[in-house]
């Protein structure tokens, strides 16, 4: 693996391992948004990780890290694609650099919603939470949390489904917030 020729390259690991970690969700939402296939898009994405690392180096520390990562994920999707092209079921290269920019300008409504999400879940009492984490956070089946909580899988499933449509409902009404407030500050207050 190439490391940055820097003389302090424990920094610019730290500087990198702490921005990337930071951006990677949004990195690999922006690539599995253009690779719809997961294993290709996992794929995409460690090659992705591995140019942003090797290329840090040329990064303008006073530059914002994810349009910098984004635009290298951009590239690296149509390398995947350009790969693909022998597929009829491949876009044109100008259909892809389109889908690239609508998905990049999505990347804040992903952040809003994220945020939404966080605050709804944090909101929750600890067992729905610990229910939440255990089952998207852990990848634990329905039946293992059912049998360490002495709860049939279909009570388990039935409370998932309860959970997700309240934090629908949360993150719909915080997002609303959100956008009312966006309204307020940019109008001027009536009189």
């Amino acid at each position: 693996m190439d490391f940055p020729s820097t003389a302090n390259a424990a920094d610019d690991y730290e500087l990198f391992i702490s921005l990337f970690s930071r951006n990677q969700g949004r990195i690999l939402a922006f690539v599995r948004a253009l690779v719809p296939d997961p294993t290709q898009a996992e794929d995409v994405f460690q090659s992705t990780s591995l140019v942003l690392w090797r290329s840090f180096a040329t990064f303008r520390r006073d530059a914002e890290f994810l349009p910098w990562a984004v635009g290298v994920a951009r590239h690296q999707v149509l390398m995947h694609w350009r790969t693909k092209r022998r597929d009829r079921h491949v876009f044109s290269e100008e259909l892809l650099l389109e889908l690239a920019a609508a998905t990049e300008s999505g990347l804040g409504e992903i952040d809003r919603r994220q945020l939404a999400l966080e605050a709804c879940v944090s909101g929750l009492p600890p067992r729905q939470r610990d229910l939440i984490r255990m089952f998207y956070g852990e990848n634990r089946s329905a039946g293992e949390i059912a049998a360490s909580w002495n709860r049939t899988v279909h009570a388990v499933y039935k409370a998932l489904a309860t959970l997700r449509r309240a934090l629908l409902e949360c993150v719909t009404i915080r997002l609303a917030h959100m956008a009312d407030d966006d309204d307020g500050a940019a109008s001027p207050a009536s009189p």
